[in-house]
């Protein structure tokens, strides 16, 4: 003879009718308590999905501050050290987006 089965649907308490409330205590099919479909997800690393999978560090931005001229025109030193800082950001952001699509949080 065939097990004769109810179907229980959760619901938020914002969308659960009225009309119809019920208490209902989930079993397995053994017997046993139902605990629920599995345990909580881990902490995420970069090599292992988890709430977040994290990306990989990206190293801080190490070159020097720009500085304000010392005159009306930079001096080539200045200029100099302002794009150096410049392409550095740059390649930090590039690398740390390459992480971050790397890590599937971003497309």
């Amino acid at each position: 003879m065939a097990k004769i089965v109810q179907k229980v649907i959760v619901h938020e308490d914002a969308d659960a009718s009225p009309l119809l409330p019920m208490d209902v205590a989930l079993f397995n099919e053994d017997g046993t308590p139902f605990t629920g479909g599995g345990s909580a997800p881990s902490d995420a690393t970069t090599s292992k999905a988890g709430v977040v999978k994290k990306a990989s560090n990206t190293a801080a931005v190490s070159s020097a501050d720009a500085t304000q001229a010392a005159g009306d025109a930079p001096t080539k030193a200045e200029f100099d050290a302002v794009v150096a800082l410049l392409n550095e950001c740059k390649a930090q952001l590039n690398d740390h987006l390459s992480k971050v699509k790397t890590a599937g949080q971003m497309a």
